[in-house]
């Protein structure tokens, strides 16, 4: 057998429906809770609990934290073989501070996940990814193989600025083309480059985003006010956001809209279900602290 068809049966062999890529860490917080996160692995997560079977490929250390995700990852019954071990670095590490009640983020670096090296994945039905993990050249040729070898899947972006990491070079490339663009109102002023942009009145921004990217879907998020669809897919809006029975904090309220997105993309939902569900979702996360929880319970919705 030649070598190129060697190749293409290692690549057919490692095609998974769902494949999420990025970054998996560890979120400090200021009273010295270290808990598991990373917006890949948070949605990662979440699609299991909702009964997917994503792979997630990034990359820890060889630590004690690394070691602590992987338990916790075969625990949850996630798929562990995307997962790379870099012993050369350390498991990503987040110190998340809050302003006003809004997380604000310390981003350490190098970490393991800014070296994922190519393993000949690809993805069938939906890739998902964002910004972050392509900060660094090695990740960033990593995802790029990726998305080649995904030419028939469904491309979910979530934007997930994060300075300085949030390069307008990177992020202008990569938001071209995308089937979905998941991004805040505060990103989507960013993007525009306005100073204003309501949420009541954002359709034709997002109309002009829209048609200067060639992007189909976009999922806009705006904490309270609830979020939008706003595409090919449909439209749909979920405003206000469903009350909160308590708040604990909103890391990961993101990140469970996106997981709950791609899931009912996966089945056929409608936007105005997808949107209605995600806003529920997103409410009970806010009850928690941190982004993902261990009981199977919790991720069970309409």
């Amino acid at each position: 057998m030649k070598r190129a068809e060697n190749a293409v049966l290692i690549d057919a062999a490692r095609t998974v429906p769902v494949l999420v890529f990025g970054e998996v860490l560890v979120d400090a917080f200021p009273d010295g809770r270290r808990v598991l996160g990373g917006a890949p692995f948070n949605v990662a997560w979440g699609l299991k609990g909702f009964g997917q079977d994503p792979l997630l490929v990034g990359a820890v250390g060889a630590d004690a934290d690394g070691r602590r995700i992987r338990d916790q990852m075969a625990a949850w019954g996630l798929r562990r073989d995307g997962l790379q071990t870099d012993p050369a670095q350390a498991t990503g590490e987040v110190r998340v501070d809050f302003r006003a009640g809004e997380p604000r983020y310390d981003i350490c670096r190098p970490r393991a996940w800014d070296f994922i090296r190519d393993e000949g994945f690809g993805a069938a039905r939906v890739l998902c990814h964002g910004l972050l993990a392509l900060r660094g050249e090695t990740s960033r040729k990593t995802f790029a193989a990726i998305r080649e070898r995904s030419a028939g899947a469904i491309r979910f972006f979530d934007v997930n600025l994060r300075p300085p990491y949030d390069s307008p070079d990177l992020l202008r490339t990569w938001m071209q083309g995308a089937d979905w663009l998941k991004l805040n109102l505060d990103e989507l002023k960013t993007v525009l480059g306005e100073k204003t942009v309501s949420f009541a009145g954002c359709e034709a921004h997002l109309d002009r985003l829209r048609a200067a990217y060639g992007v189909r879907n976009v999922l806009l998020t705006a904490g309270a006010e609830g979020l939008r669809i706003h595409g090919e897919y449909g439209h749909a809006v979920c405003s206000p956001a469903p009350p909160l029975a308590r708040l604990a904090d909103t890391v990961g309220a993101g990140d469970s809209i996106s997981a709950v997105a791609i899931d009912g993309i996966l089945r056929g939902r409608s936007a105005p279900d997808i949107a209605a569900a995600a806003g529920r979702f997103a409410s009970k996360i806010c009850g928690l602290h941190g982004a993902v929880t261990e009981e199977k319970e919790f991720y069970r919705h309409e």
